[in-house]
């Protein structure tokens, strides 16, 4: 009879045991160094995936099959390579563009508080010392490139090419744990873990990370259209053979219009939540739609006064109840209140999408909101904020 040998499991269940005791510093190397490791092939894969769709077919083969093959894939993958860079670049150019239209809303903040009424020249001040506070956070930011994302984990996570080593360079803490991360205007997702030469950040349509927002409608709401419709109209023109002169001509004219159309009122600050992603924690599906939860204005703040949820008035006997707005409306822009300590204040999220009926018994709305960053699934370029300083 066989005598059975029972080394082998022993020897498995010992290492999974010494697997589990591992201190949570080891796991984060070792998790650090295989992302390091699979980097590389997976840069290849990218490359090869892109090759292969944009690759001629059979037939054109066939036609081609006397020419430069080899050149045209080479000029192909340069060609791809110069569009990742050029959007990049046109990145940068938006960041910096938007620096300086805060830099003139200052002003205009700090001119405006002097020549209006009391009520608004303490508004003014506000929005000034908040935007100055932002404005010297962002001036701080670092530039990264996406370096690694992996399909499982596509809508949760992703990592940067920047670590310790850029901390050390530039002689201040930038990139750190809870560190802001900018795409373009709008905040993307938090730094969780950093590296000697990589981090890598949680993304806002991750379930697990939850940031403090308020809806906000008015003079920031229109900007952010005016920037997008400055965005589809420079594309516009830039691209060959889409449209005609003339369609060129008409599609400005229409977007001309839609700009004119924009009333820039005053901003209204109204009604506060928390917005969570939709992916789950175990599998991440690709996803970019946003939850929002506790949606309300129940007790006054430096904003203006509480506000009823279902009869949407204003519940102070000192303020024209006429002069009340909606809590909540479709397309209304939601901007970080900095009150979770991880986030500064006045940082575009998303603007939302769906407004939920309130249940029997309910003191909050429930949301939908689609991130302000249209492009989230394909990000390449990102800004990392230095992190909050809590006292």
């Amino acid at each position: 009879m066989k005598k059975i040998g029972y080394f082998p499991y022993v020897f498995f269940v010992l290492c999974l045991f010494i697997l589990l005791s591992l201190p949570q510093r080891e796991v984060e190397r070792c998790r650090s160094f295989s992302i390091a490791c699979f980097s590389l092939p997976w840069r290849a894969f990218h490359g090869l995936r892109e090759f292969l769709l944009n690759a001629p077919t059979l037939s054109e083969r066939i036609q081609e099959k006397n020419g430069p093959i080899e050149e045209l894939a080479r000029l192909t993958l340069e060609n791809q390579n110069l569009k990742e860079q050029l959007q990049g670049v046109y990145e940068w150019l938006l960041f910096d563009q938007r620096i300086e239209d805060q830099m003139e809303t200052l002003k205009s903040c700090k001119e405006q508080s002097l020549v209006q009424e009391v009520n608004l020249r303490e508004f003014f001040q506000r929005r000034g010392e908040e935007l100055k506070k932002l404005l010297e956070i962002e001036l701080q930011s670092l530039p990264a490139k996406v370096i690694y994302r992996t399909p499982s984990s596509w809508s949760s996570s992703l990592w940067l090419n920047v670590g310790e080593k850029d901390n050390e360079v530039l002689g201040t803490l930038i990139v750190a744990k809870n560190s802001p991360v900018l795409f373009g205007n709008a905040l993307i997702g938090v730094v969780e873990y950093v590296d000697k030469r990589k981090c890598r950040v949680r993304l806002i349509t991750d379930s697990g990370l939850i940031p403090s927002v308020r809806a906000i409608r008015g003079k920031s709401q229109d900007l952010e259209m005016v920037q997008l419709l400055d965005a589809l109209q420079e594309r516009i023109t830039l691209r060959e053979g889409l449209f005609t002169p003339s369609e060129k001509e008409e599609l400005s004219h229409l977007l001309l219009q839609v700009k004119e159309k924009l009333p820039f009122r005053k901003d209204q600050y109204l009604a506060k939540g928390e917005l969570q992603g939709s992916s789950n924690p175990l599998w991440r599906s690709r996803g970019s739609c946003l939850r929002g939860i506790g949606f309300n204005y129940d007790y006054p703040d430096q904003e203006g006064p509480a506000r009823a949820l279902r009869m949407e008035k204003i519940l102070s006997s000192n303020v024209d109840a006429d002069s009340y707005e909606s809590l909540l409306q479709g397309g209304d822009l939601l901007i970080t209140t900095g009150w979770d300590g991880v986030f500064p204040a006045n940082l575009q999220v998303a603007f939302i999408t769906k407004i939920f009926p309130v249940q029997e018994g309910a003191y909050a709305y429930d949301i939908e909101a689609k991130p302000c960053a249209y492009n989230l699934e394909d990000v390449s370029t990102v800004f990392v904020l230095p992190p909050q300083k809590i006292d």
